[in-house]
């Protein structure tokens, strides 16, 4: 709970005496997954910095640390991801990318990092039948459907 609500001396302090960073909550989370949905840079990369935690785990719904940050549109977590060695390929148990996560979410720079990384799986489709423009449409976020048209998604 302390890494989901951003509080760095908390996380800090029971790491230093000893928090079990491989324990899970109900939901399957770990504290890397908590400290991504609350987007704080310093505190996953602190995390990170302690070698104990998998970068590309499941948690909650099969999502990823990557997918947690770009659905909460943590660009900066996303890009400390990416940067290490997070994988983008994984997809959850809806069959969404992380590009799919980040459509809903609505932040176009993620978007926008995502798709400069490569395709990020721009045409995939999901357990639903849609690929991560239609979740942009579907949600009304225009200029993210601006960007991907950009890419050529609706040619």
């Amino acid at each position: 709970m302390a890494a989901r609500w951003r509080h760095r001396d908390v996380v800090e302090f029971l790491v230093n005496e000893g928090a079990d960073l491989s324990l899970v909550d109900q939901f399957h989370n770990n504290v890397l997954h908590g400290a991504c949905i609350g987007g704080d840079v310093q505190i996953v990369s602190y995390l990170l910095s302690r070698d104990v935690l998998d970068i590309n785990s499941k948690g909650h719904n099969g999502k990823t640390s990557l997918m947690l940050a770009a659905i909460h549109k943590h660009s900066g977590v996303v890009d400390l991801l990416l940067l290490e060695g997070a994988d983008m390929s994984p997809v959850d148990n809806s069959g969404n990318n992380v590009l799919h996560c980040a459509c809903l979410g609505g932040n176009v720079m993620v978007v926008q990092h995502l798709l400069s990384r490569g395709r990020a799986g721009i045409y995939a489709r999901n357990k639903g039948g849609k690929t991560a423009a239609d979740l942009a449409r579907d949600k009304g976020f225009g200029r993210i459907n601006d960007l991907l048209a950009s890419f050529g998604v609706y040619k």
